[in-house]
């Protein structure tokens, strides 16, 4: 007979065959016992040799792949939901490296919390490579664009705005019979949407500040600006599903339209700011030199300009009054 696991680990991936091999060489030197935990691979239209790297840790790793034709990430974890097998499913980002006793802490807060509705929020750090990468400490520590840890305490009990997806996990069947991942969402908002239908099932997320997980791949300020163009336009559809205020809050559409016609004109000129301002700090640093103090306050006000209008951009995409309308799914 196969044996259930206690936990199961939902990785979604495209073409990025190289991280995904870092993130199962991480899984492979958990403390839990290998018995105790499954690893499913989603690839979700990879055309690089993301099945070739999940084929080298079969043998150290009870491990999965399923292939997908691109369909997004609430998609793929759905995909890899309804393969698991474990009581617990925790979702993992393929550039995130599991320290070895984090799938271990995942499980002890889910055995002090058994009930059904609680799900958990790992740790996430920064890979020491990339933790004084001016762009990385600025959306991760100061505007908290990408995480936003700062000033969560060990064992704090959250609301759906932080069932994070890629370092949350929960009771496999309270998803199978509360709800899903809503597929119209191909980036973004996916997990926080179905935080929020779950909600209402009493979903509570406990923050374990020992489950780490290292984030590796640093993004660089124009692929930043793209991202949030997208997460925009996610929260724009967000907002059209759910009217209840709190929703209304969080993705900030409220009021968008008067605030585009305000700086729409300026757009170009305010990212392009911040993107010399980036250029700057990159190369000092490459030289060995120091910020000033009014080097980062500078930089840090250039790029919360540029990724608030960034995302505003997005929000207004999909609101149609720029460029084409959106497509049905995004």
């Amino acid at each position: 007979m196969i044996s259930t696991p206690r936990l199961s680990v939902v990785i979604c991936t495209r073409d990025r065959a190289g991280l995904l091999g870092r993130t199962l060489a991480s899984l492979a030197a958990q403390t839990l016992d290998r018995s105790a935990f499954e690893v499913i691979v989603v690839d979700d239209g990879s055309t690089d040799e993301t099945r070739a790297e999940v084929d080298v840790y079969s043998p150290s790793l009870d491990v999965r792949y399923a292939y997908q034709r691109h369909a997004g990430l609430a998609s793929g974890k759905n995909h890899g939901l309804f393969l698991s097998r474990g009581t617990v499913v925790l979702f993992q980002d393929d550039d995130d490296l599991a320290t070895p006793t984090l799938l271990e802490e995942h499980l002890r807060t889910h055995d002090a919390h058994p009930e059904e509705s609680v799900a958990v929020l790992a740790n996430t750090r920064l890979d020491p490579s990339i933790a004084g990468d001016p762009l990385m400490h600025f959306v991760t520590e100061v505007g908290c664009y990408l995480f936003s840890y700062p000033g969560l305490a060990d064992g704090a009990v959250l609301d759906f705005e932080y069932f994070w997806g890629g370092r949350t996990s929960c009771k496999r069947a309270f998803l199978v019979e509360r709800g899903v991942f809503n597929q119209v969402f191909r980036f973004g908002c996916e997990d926080i949407e179905l935080g929020y239908r779950l909600s209402a099932f009493g979903l509570r997320v406990v923050y374990n500040a020992r489950a780490i997980g290292v984030m590796v791949r640093s993004l660089t300020f124009d692929g930043f600006c793209d991202r949030l163009v997208r997460q925009g336009r996610s929260n724009f559809v967000f907002s059209q599903l759910h009217s209840d205020s709190r929703v209304q809050q969080w993705t900030e559409v409220a009021g968008s339209e008067s605030r585009w016609r305000t700086a729409e004109g300026d757009f170009d000129l305010i990212v392009g700011k911040a993107r010399r301002l980036d250029a700057m700090a990159r190369r000092k640093r490459e030289l060995g030199f120091d910020l000033e103090p009014l080097d980062v306050t500078c930089l840090h006000e250039a790029y919360r300009a540029a990724f608030q209008l960034c995302k505003l951009k997005g929000i207004m995409d999909a609101h149609g009054r720029v460029g084409r309308p959106p497509a049905v799914t995004l």
